[in-house]
């Protein structure tokens, strides 16, 4: 009888690490399965990375071209010694200006700043004057 109880007993242990063994295989499968599935979806969340940098990058070298464009144009005015030049001078910041707003427009961050948009009124006030006294100037000069 006791050989009965012991051997039950041992059947009782054997199943339950057959049990527990067989769990951990299903485990590991499971999470070689998911890690596979997460390897794909990140695959190919990363497949048009290349792409987009490229795209984000032309935009970035377009801004750069931008900021290089208002500094030279800022320095221009500097540099101005005749009317000819003023009004050259003048044509050019204001294209240089008009892209540089626009890429401002594009951040809301940049938008919102109280600081940015006060810098922006004055700009465009001092714009708005130099439009003025550009056409005074352009009829003086080319009557």
């Amino acid at each position: 009888m006791e050989f009965v109880i012991v051997a039950v007993i041992a059947l009782v242990g054997l199943f339950s690490l057959a049990w527990i063994a067989e769990r951990r295989r299903r485990r590991r499968e499971a999470v070689r399965a998911e890690a596979a599935q997460l390897t794909g979806s990140l695959r190919r969340a990363v497949a048009p990375v290349p792409e987009l940098l490229d795209r984000v990058g032309d935009y970035a070298a377009y801004e750069r071209a931008v900021f290089a464009e208002v500094r030279a144009a800022a320095e221009d005015i500097r540099r101005i010694s005749s009317a000819d030049e003023a009004l050259a001078a003048h044509d050019r910041l204001y294209t240089a200006l008009g892209d540089l707003f626009a890429i401002i427009e594009v951040y809301p961050d940049l938008v919102a700043d109280d600081a940015t948009a006060t810098r922006i009124r004055i700009v465009e006030n001092a714009l708005e004057d130099a439009a003025r006294r550009r056409a005074e100037l352009t009829s003086l000069v080319r009557p």
